[in-house]
């Protein structure tokens, strides 16, 4: 028999997988737990209990909606609620109202119906937000005012463009080179989906209009190109020696003689069709004047507009190098388009440094369609269906233009569709296509190419659901909440710098999460997780909006523990006046509890009109719903053996078990016996800070607690440790008296 006492003072690995349990020769089971529902690994290496939630509302017309976080600076941010249609403002947990009408919330009207809501793909720059969904034209939110919003088709008039046409037989001529024409086709072309469709239009050739020459005999009207560009003499009789090269308006190119000349087009113009007659026959508005030739002549050299009825939308959107980028519409899968550097709205093509331009990623056997796009610290990250690119420019000195653009293969995992992913370091964080591992590309120095790493892997079974939206909030601790399908959350400590990454399941007191979003709090201290949760009340689905408190302890400094906040759908007051009956109406014949600056108090059922009684007056109180399901488990206990490893021998816990506590004012721990193969036993809960009978909990403790316990002898030993009440507790080691009693 060999009593050892193996300390754990990291616990940061939170909750691993279950084919870990048996590793203790591995970090993660060295940092681990077996459980960690309702508790948050620390970075500094304890745990905690996780924070609950704040009530603020209920979605419009209590319908699903989606999240969307708005920053305009660090402290003036607002959370965009989006339903069926309409559009309202969340701005630090309360709804901006319409100044036009106090009282009544603001709302905008959209084009979003549910199916396009939960496909939308969106990117901010200042006080706009572009949105993409691959339903419906790209959107253009724009904020003049919390209360005034407006929202409508972004104007795209300069292009994106299709490939162009290659049959010689199908030609285009226009009526004119400006205004409203009639367009007209050699043949069968037009639908009524081309209407709002843009072309791009240029002559077969410029038989007529010939190269500029020095010292040339002209006569006022004469046409001539140079550089691409058409340009007619409105004055002189000589073309002299300097070329006119401007591509606006009428510019004196010299001045004895004197030499004027119009610009008239670069060799292509651009119109947006507005009816269709017939299959044959539209008219169309001139965005760009044609040049000439498309008017004397017909013409197959013109090129559809890449986005339109007929060939689709993009439905993903990001901006990288001063340039929108989109990308993914249902007739070009894999295309990403860039506009003009500093021009979100014009993606008219170029060879110039900052033109223009699209790029079709080769799909080699697979036609993979790109599902999301994200800047990242080395380049654009691009995720399709089946595997993973980036982009950036070959020139280290130059953005990324048409000739230096180079693309590269990353991975080839493949992304869920509409799961927007996040870069909280720069570097692509994504859930992979089977829905289940959180995957995150990151440059390796040795390959010198970026490289895939499973983030979820330790902790693989949490992924069983499926992880259905990431959102990332940077303070007070780094974490990437994970939206999974039973409607609860996951929550991933990761910070590379500490070589911390731990995971942690989060559930809310029954409550289905259907969306989140993260924005910085009034002050722009730290990130606030706002959640749109489905809870059943009175028989109903209420679709309740809640913030997530701040974890106490870690920025409260030493405010009293009556302030932290761990029940879910909670109300916090503090009344003037001390008093014993408060009001949460949104709670109605539901059980809840309260935590105050006098205790706490359980099974308190709150009366139709929404009035809870406590048993006497307090002066600051939380009350809201407790998740009985939250517990932290060690791993088994490491028992040392004489002999090598005592896997397979029966051991004890004995007493004492010193157990590190911060801040603590109370908790439970028991200790879980399993043989194999019966099931587990799970001993009597000790209180992990003794108290006297009646008690009041009002007092925090720091320190090592040493409550009495043991064990039996068993196979495997662990301590489960859960919470009380409203009461804040966190662990910071573990040091416990294990002895290993042979077979």
């Amino acid at each position: 028999m060999t009593r050892t006492s193996p300390a754990q003072f990291a616990f940061s690995s939170g909750e691993i997988s279950p084919l870990l349990w048996r590793r203790p020769d591995y970090q993660r089971f060295q940092t681990g737990l077996a459980a960690c529902r309702g508790f948050l690994p620390l970075r500094q290496g304890g745990f905690t209990r996780a924070p609950g939630t704040i009530y603020r509302g209920t979605t419009r017309n209590n319908l699903p909606a989606r999240l969307i976080d708005f920053q305009f600076a660090a402290n003036d941010s607002v959370v965009l609620e989006f339903t069926d249609g309409k559009m309202r403002v969340w701005r630090y947990g309360a709804l901006v109202e319409d100044s036009g009408s106090p009282g009544t919330p603001y709302e905008l009207d959209t084009p979003y119906d549910d199916a396009s809501i939960a496909k939308l793909h969106w990117v901010q720059s200042a006080d706009v937000i572009y949105f993409a969904d691959g339903l419906q034209p790209v959107q253009k939110l724009s904020r003049f005012a919390l209360d005034n919003w407006t929202i409508a088709d972004a104007s795209f008039d300069r292009g994106p463009f299709r490939v162009q046409n290659l049959d010689t037989a199908l030609t285009m001529q226009a009526s004119s080179p400006t205004g409203t024409i009639t367009l007209t086709a050699s043949s069968a072309f037009f639908t009524a989906s081309h209407v709002g469709s843009l072309m791009r239009l240029s002559p077969e050739d410029n038989s007529d209009v010939p190269l500029w020459t020095g010292n040339t005999a002209v006569s006022v009207g004469d046409k001539m190109r140079y550089d691409g560009k058409t340009y007619e003499l409105t004055q002189g009789s000589d073309t002299g020696v300097n070329p006119p090269t401007h591509d606006r308006g009428v510019e004196r190119v010299q001045k004895t003689p004197n030499i004027k000349w119009r610009y008239r087009d670069d060799g292509t113009g651009i119109l947006k069709i507005t009816a269709v007659t017939n299959a044959t026959t539209a008219t169309a508005t001139v965005i760009k004047r044609l040049p000439q030739g498309v008017v004397d002549d017909p013409t197959y050299r013109f090129e559809e507009g890449a986005w339109s009825d007929v060939h689709g939308y993009p439905s993903a959107i990001e901006i990288y190098d001063q340039r929108l980028v989109a990308a993914a519409s249902p007739a070009d899968p894999r295309t990403v388009w860039f506009s003009t550097i500093g021009a979100f709205e014009n993606f008219e093509p170029g060879l110039e440094a900052d033109s223009a331009f699209a790029y079709a990623i080769d799909g080699g056997s697979s036609v993979n369609r790109i599902i999301w796009l994200l800047r990242g610290r080395s380049g654009l990250h691009i995720g399709a269906l089946g595997e993973e690119y980036s982009t950036k420019s070959a020139d280290g000195n130059a953005a990324i233009g048409p000739t230096t653009t180079v693309f590269q293969f990353d991975s080839a995992i493949g992304s869920r569709a509409d799961v927007r992913p996040i870069a909280p370091d720069g570097w692509p964080i994504f859930v992979s296509r089977d829905g289940r591992r959180v995957i995150e590309i990151k440059y390796n120095f040795e390959l010198d190419a970026n490289r895939p790493r499973e983030l979820s892997l330790p902790s693989d079974h949490l992924g069983a659901d499926g992880f259905e939206e990431l959102a990332w909030a940077a303070a007070p601790q780094r974490i990437a909440w994970a939206r999974c399908g039973n409607g609860e959350l996951a929550a991933m400590i990761h910070d590379p710098s500490e070589e911390v990454l731990g995971w942690a399941p989060y559930s809310l007191a029954g409550g289905f999460v259907e969306t989140t979003a993260v924005t910085a709090d009034a002050a722009g201290s730290y990130d606030v997780l706002t959640m749109v949760v489905a809870r059943t009340i009175g028989g109903q689905t209420v679709r309740m909006v809640e913030e997530q408190a701040v974890t106490y302890g870690l920025l409260t400094g030493n405010e009293p523990i009556s302030t932290a906040v761990h029940f879910f759908a909670s109300s916090v007051f503090a009344p003037a006046t001390p008093t014993d009956t408060f009001s949460v109406p949104h709670l109605a014949g539901e059980t809840v509890e309260a935590w105050t600056d006098t205790g706490d108090f359980d099974g308190l059922v709150v009366a139709g009109n929404g009035d809870v009684v406590l048993p006497n007056d307090v002066g600051h109180a939380v009350i809201g719903l407790f998740d009985a399901t939250h517990r932290a488990r060690t791993l088994d206990v490491q028992a040392a053996a004489p002999d090598g490893n005592p896997m397979g021998r029966v051991k004890r816990l004995s007493m004492p078990t010193g157990i590190g506590v911060h801040r603590t004012a109370a908790g439970k721990v028991a200790v879980v016996e399993k043989d194999f193969p019966a099931r587990e036993s799970v001993g009597r809960p000790y209180d992990l800070i003794p108290r006297a009978v009646a008690e009041d909990l009002t007092v925090a403790y720091s320190g090592i607690a040493k409550p009495q316990f043991g064990s039996g002898h068993a196979d495997e030993v662990a301590l489960e440790f859960t919470p009380v009440s409203g009461a804040p507790m966190t662990i910071t080691g573990l040091v416990p008296a294990i002895t290993e009693a042979g077979l």
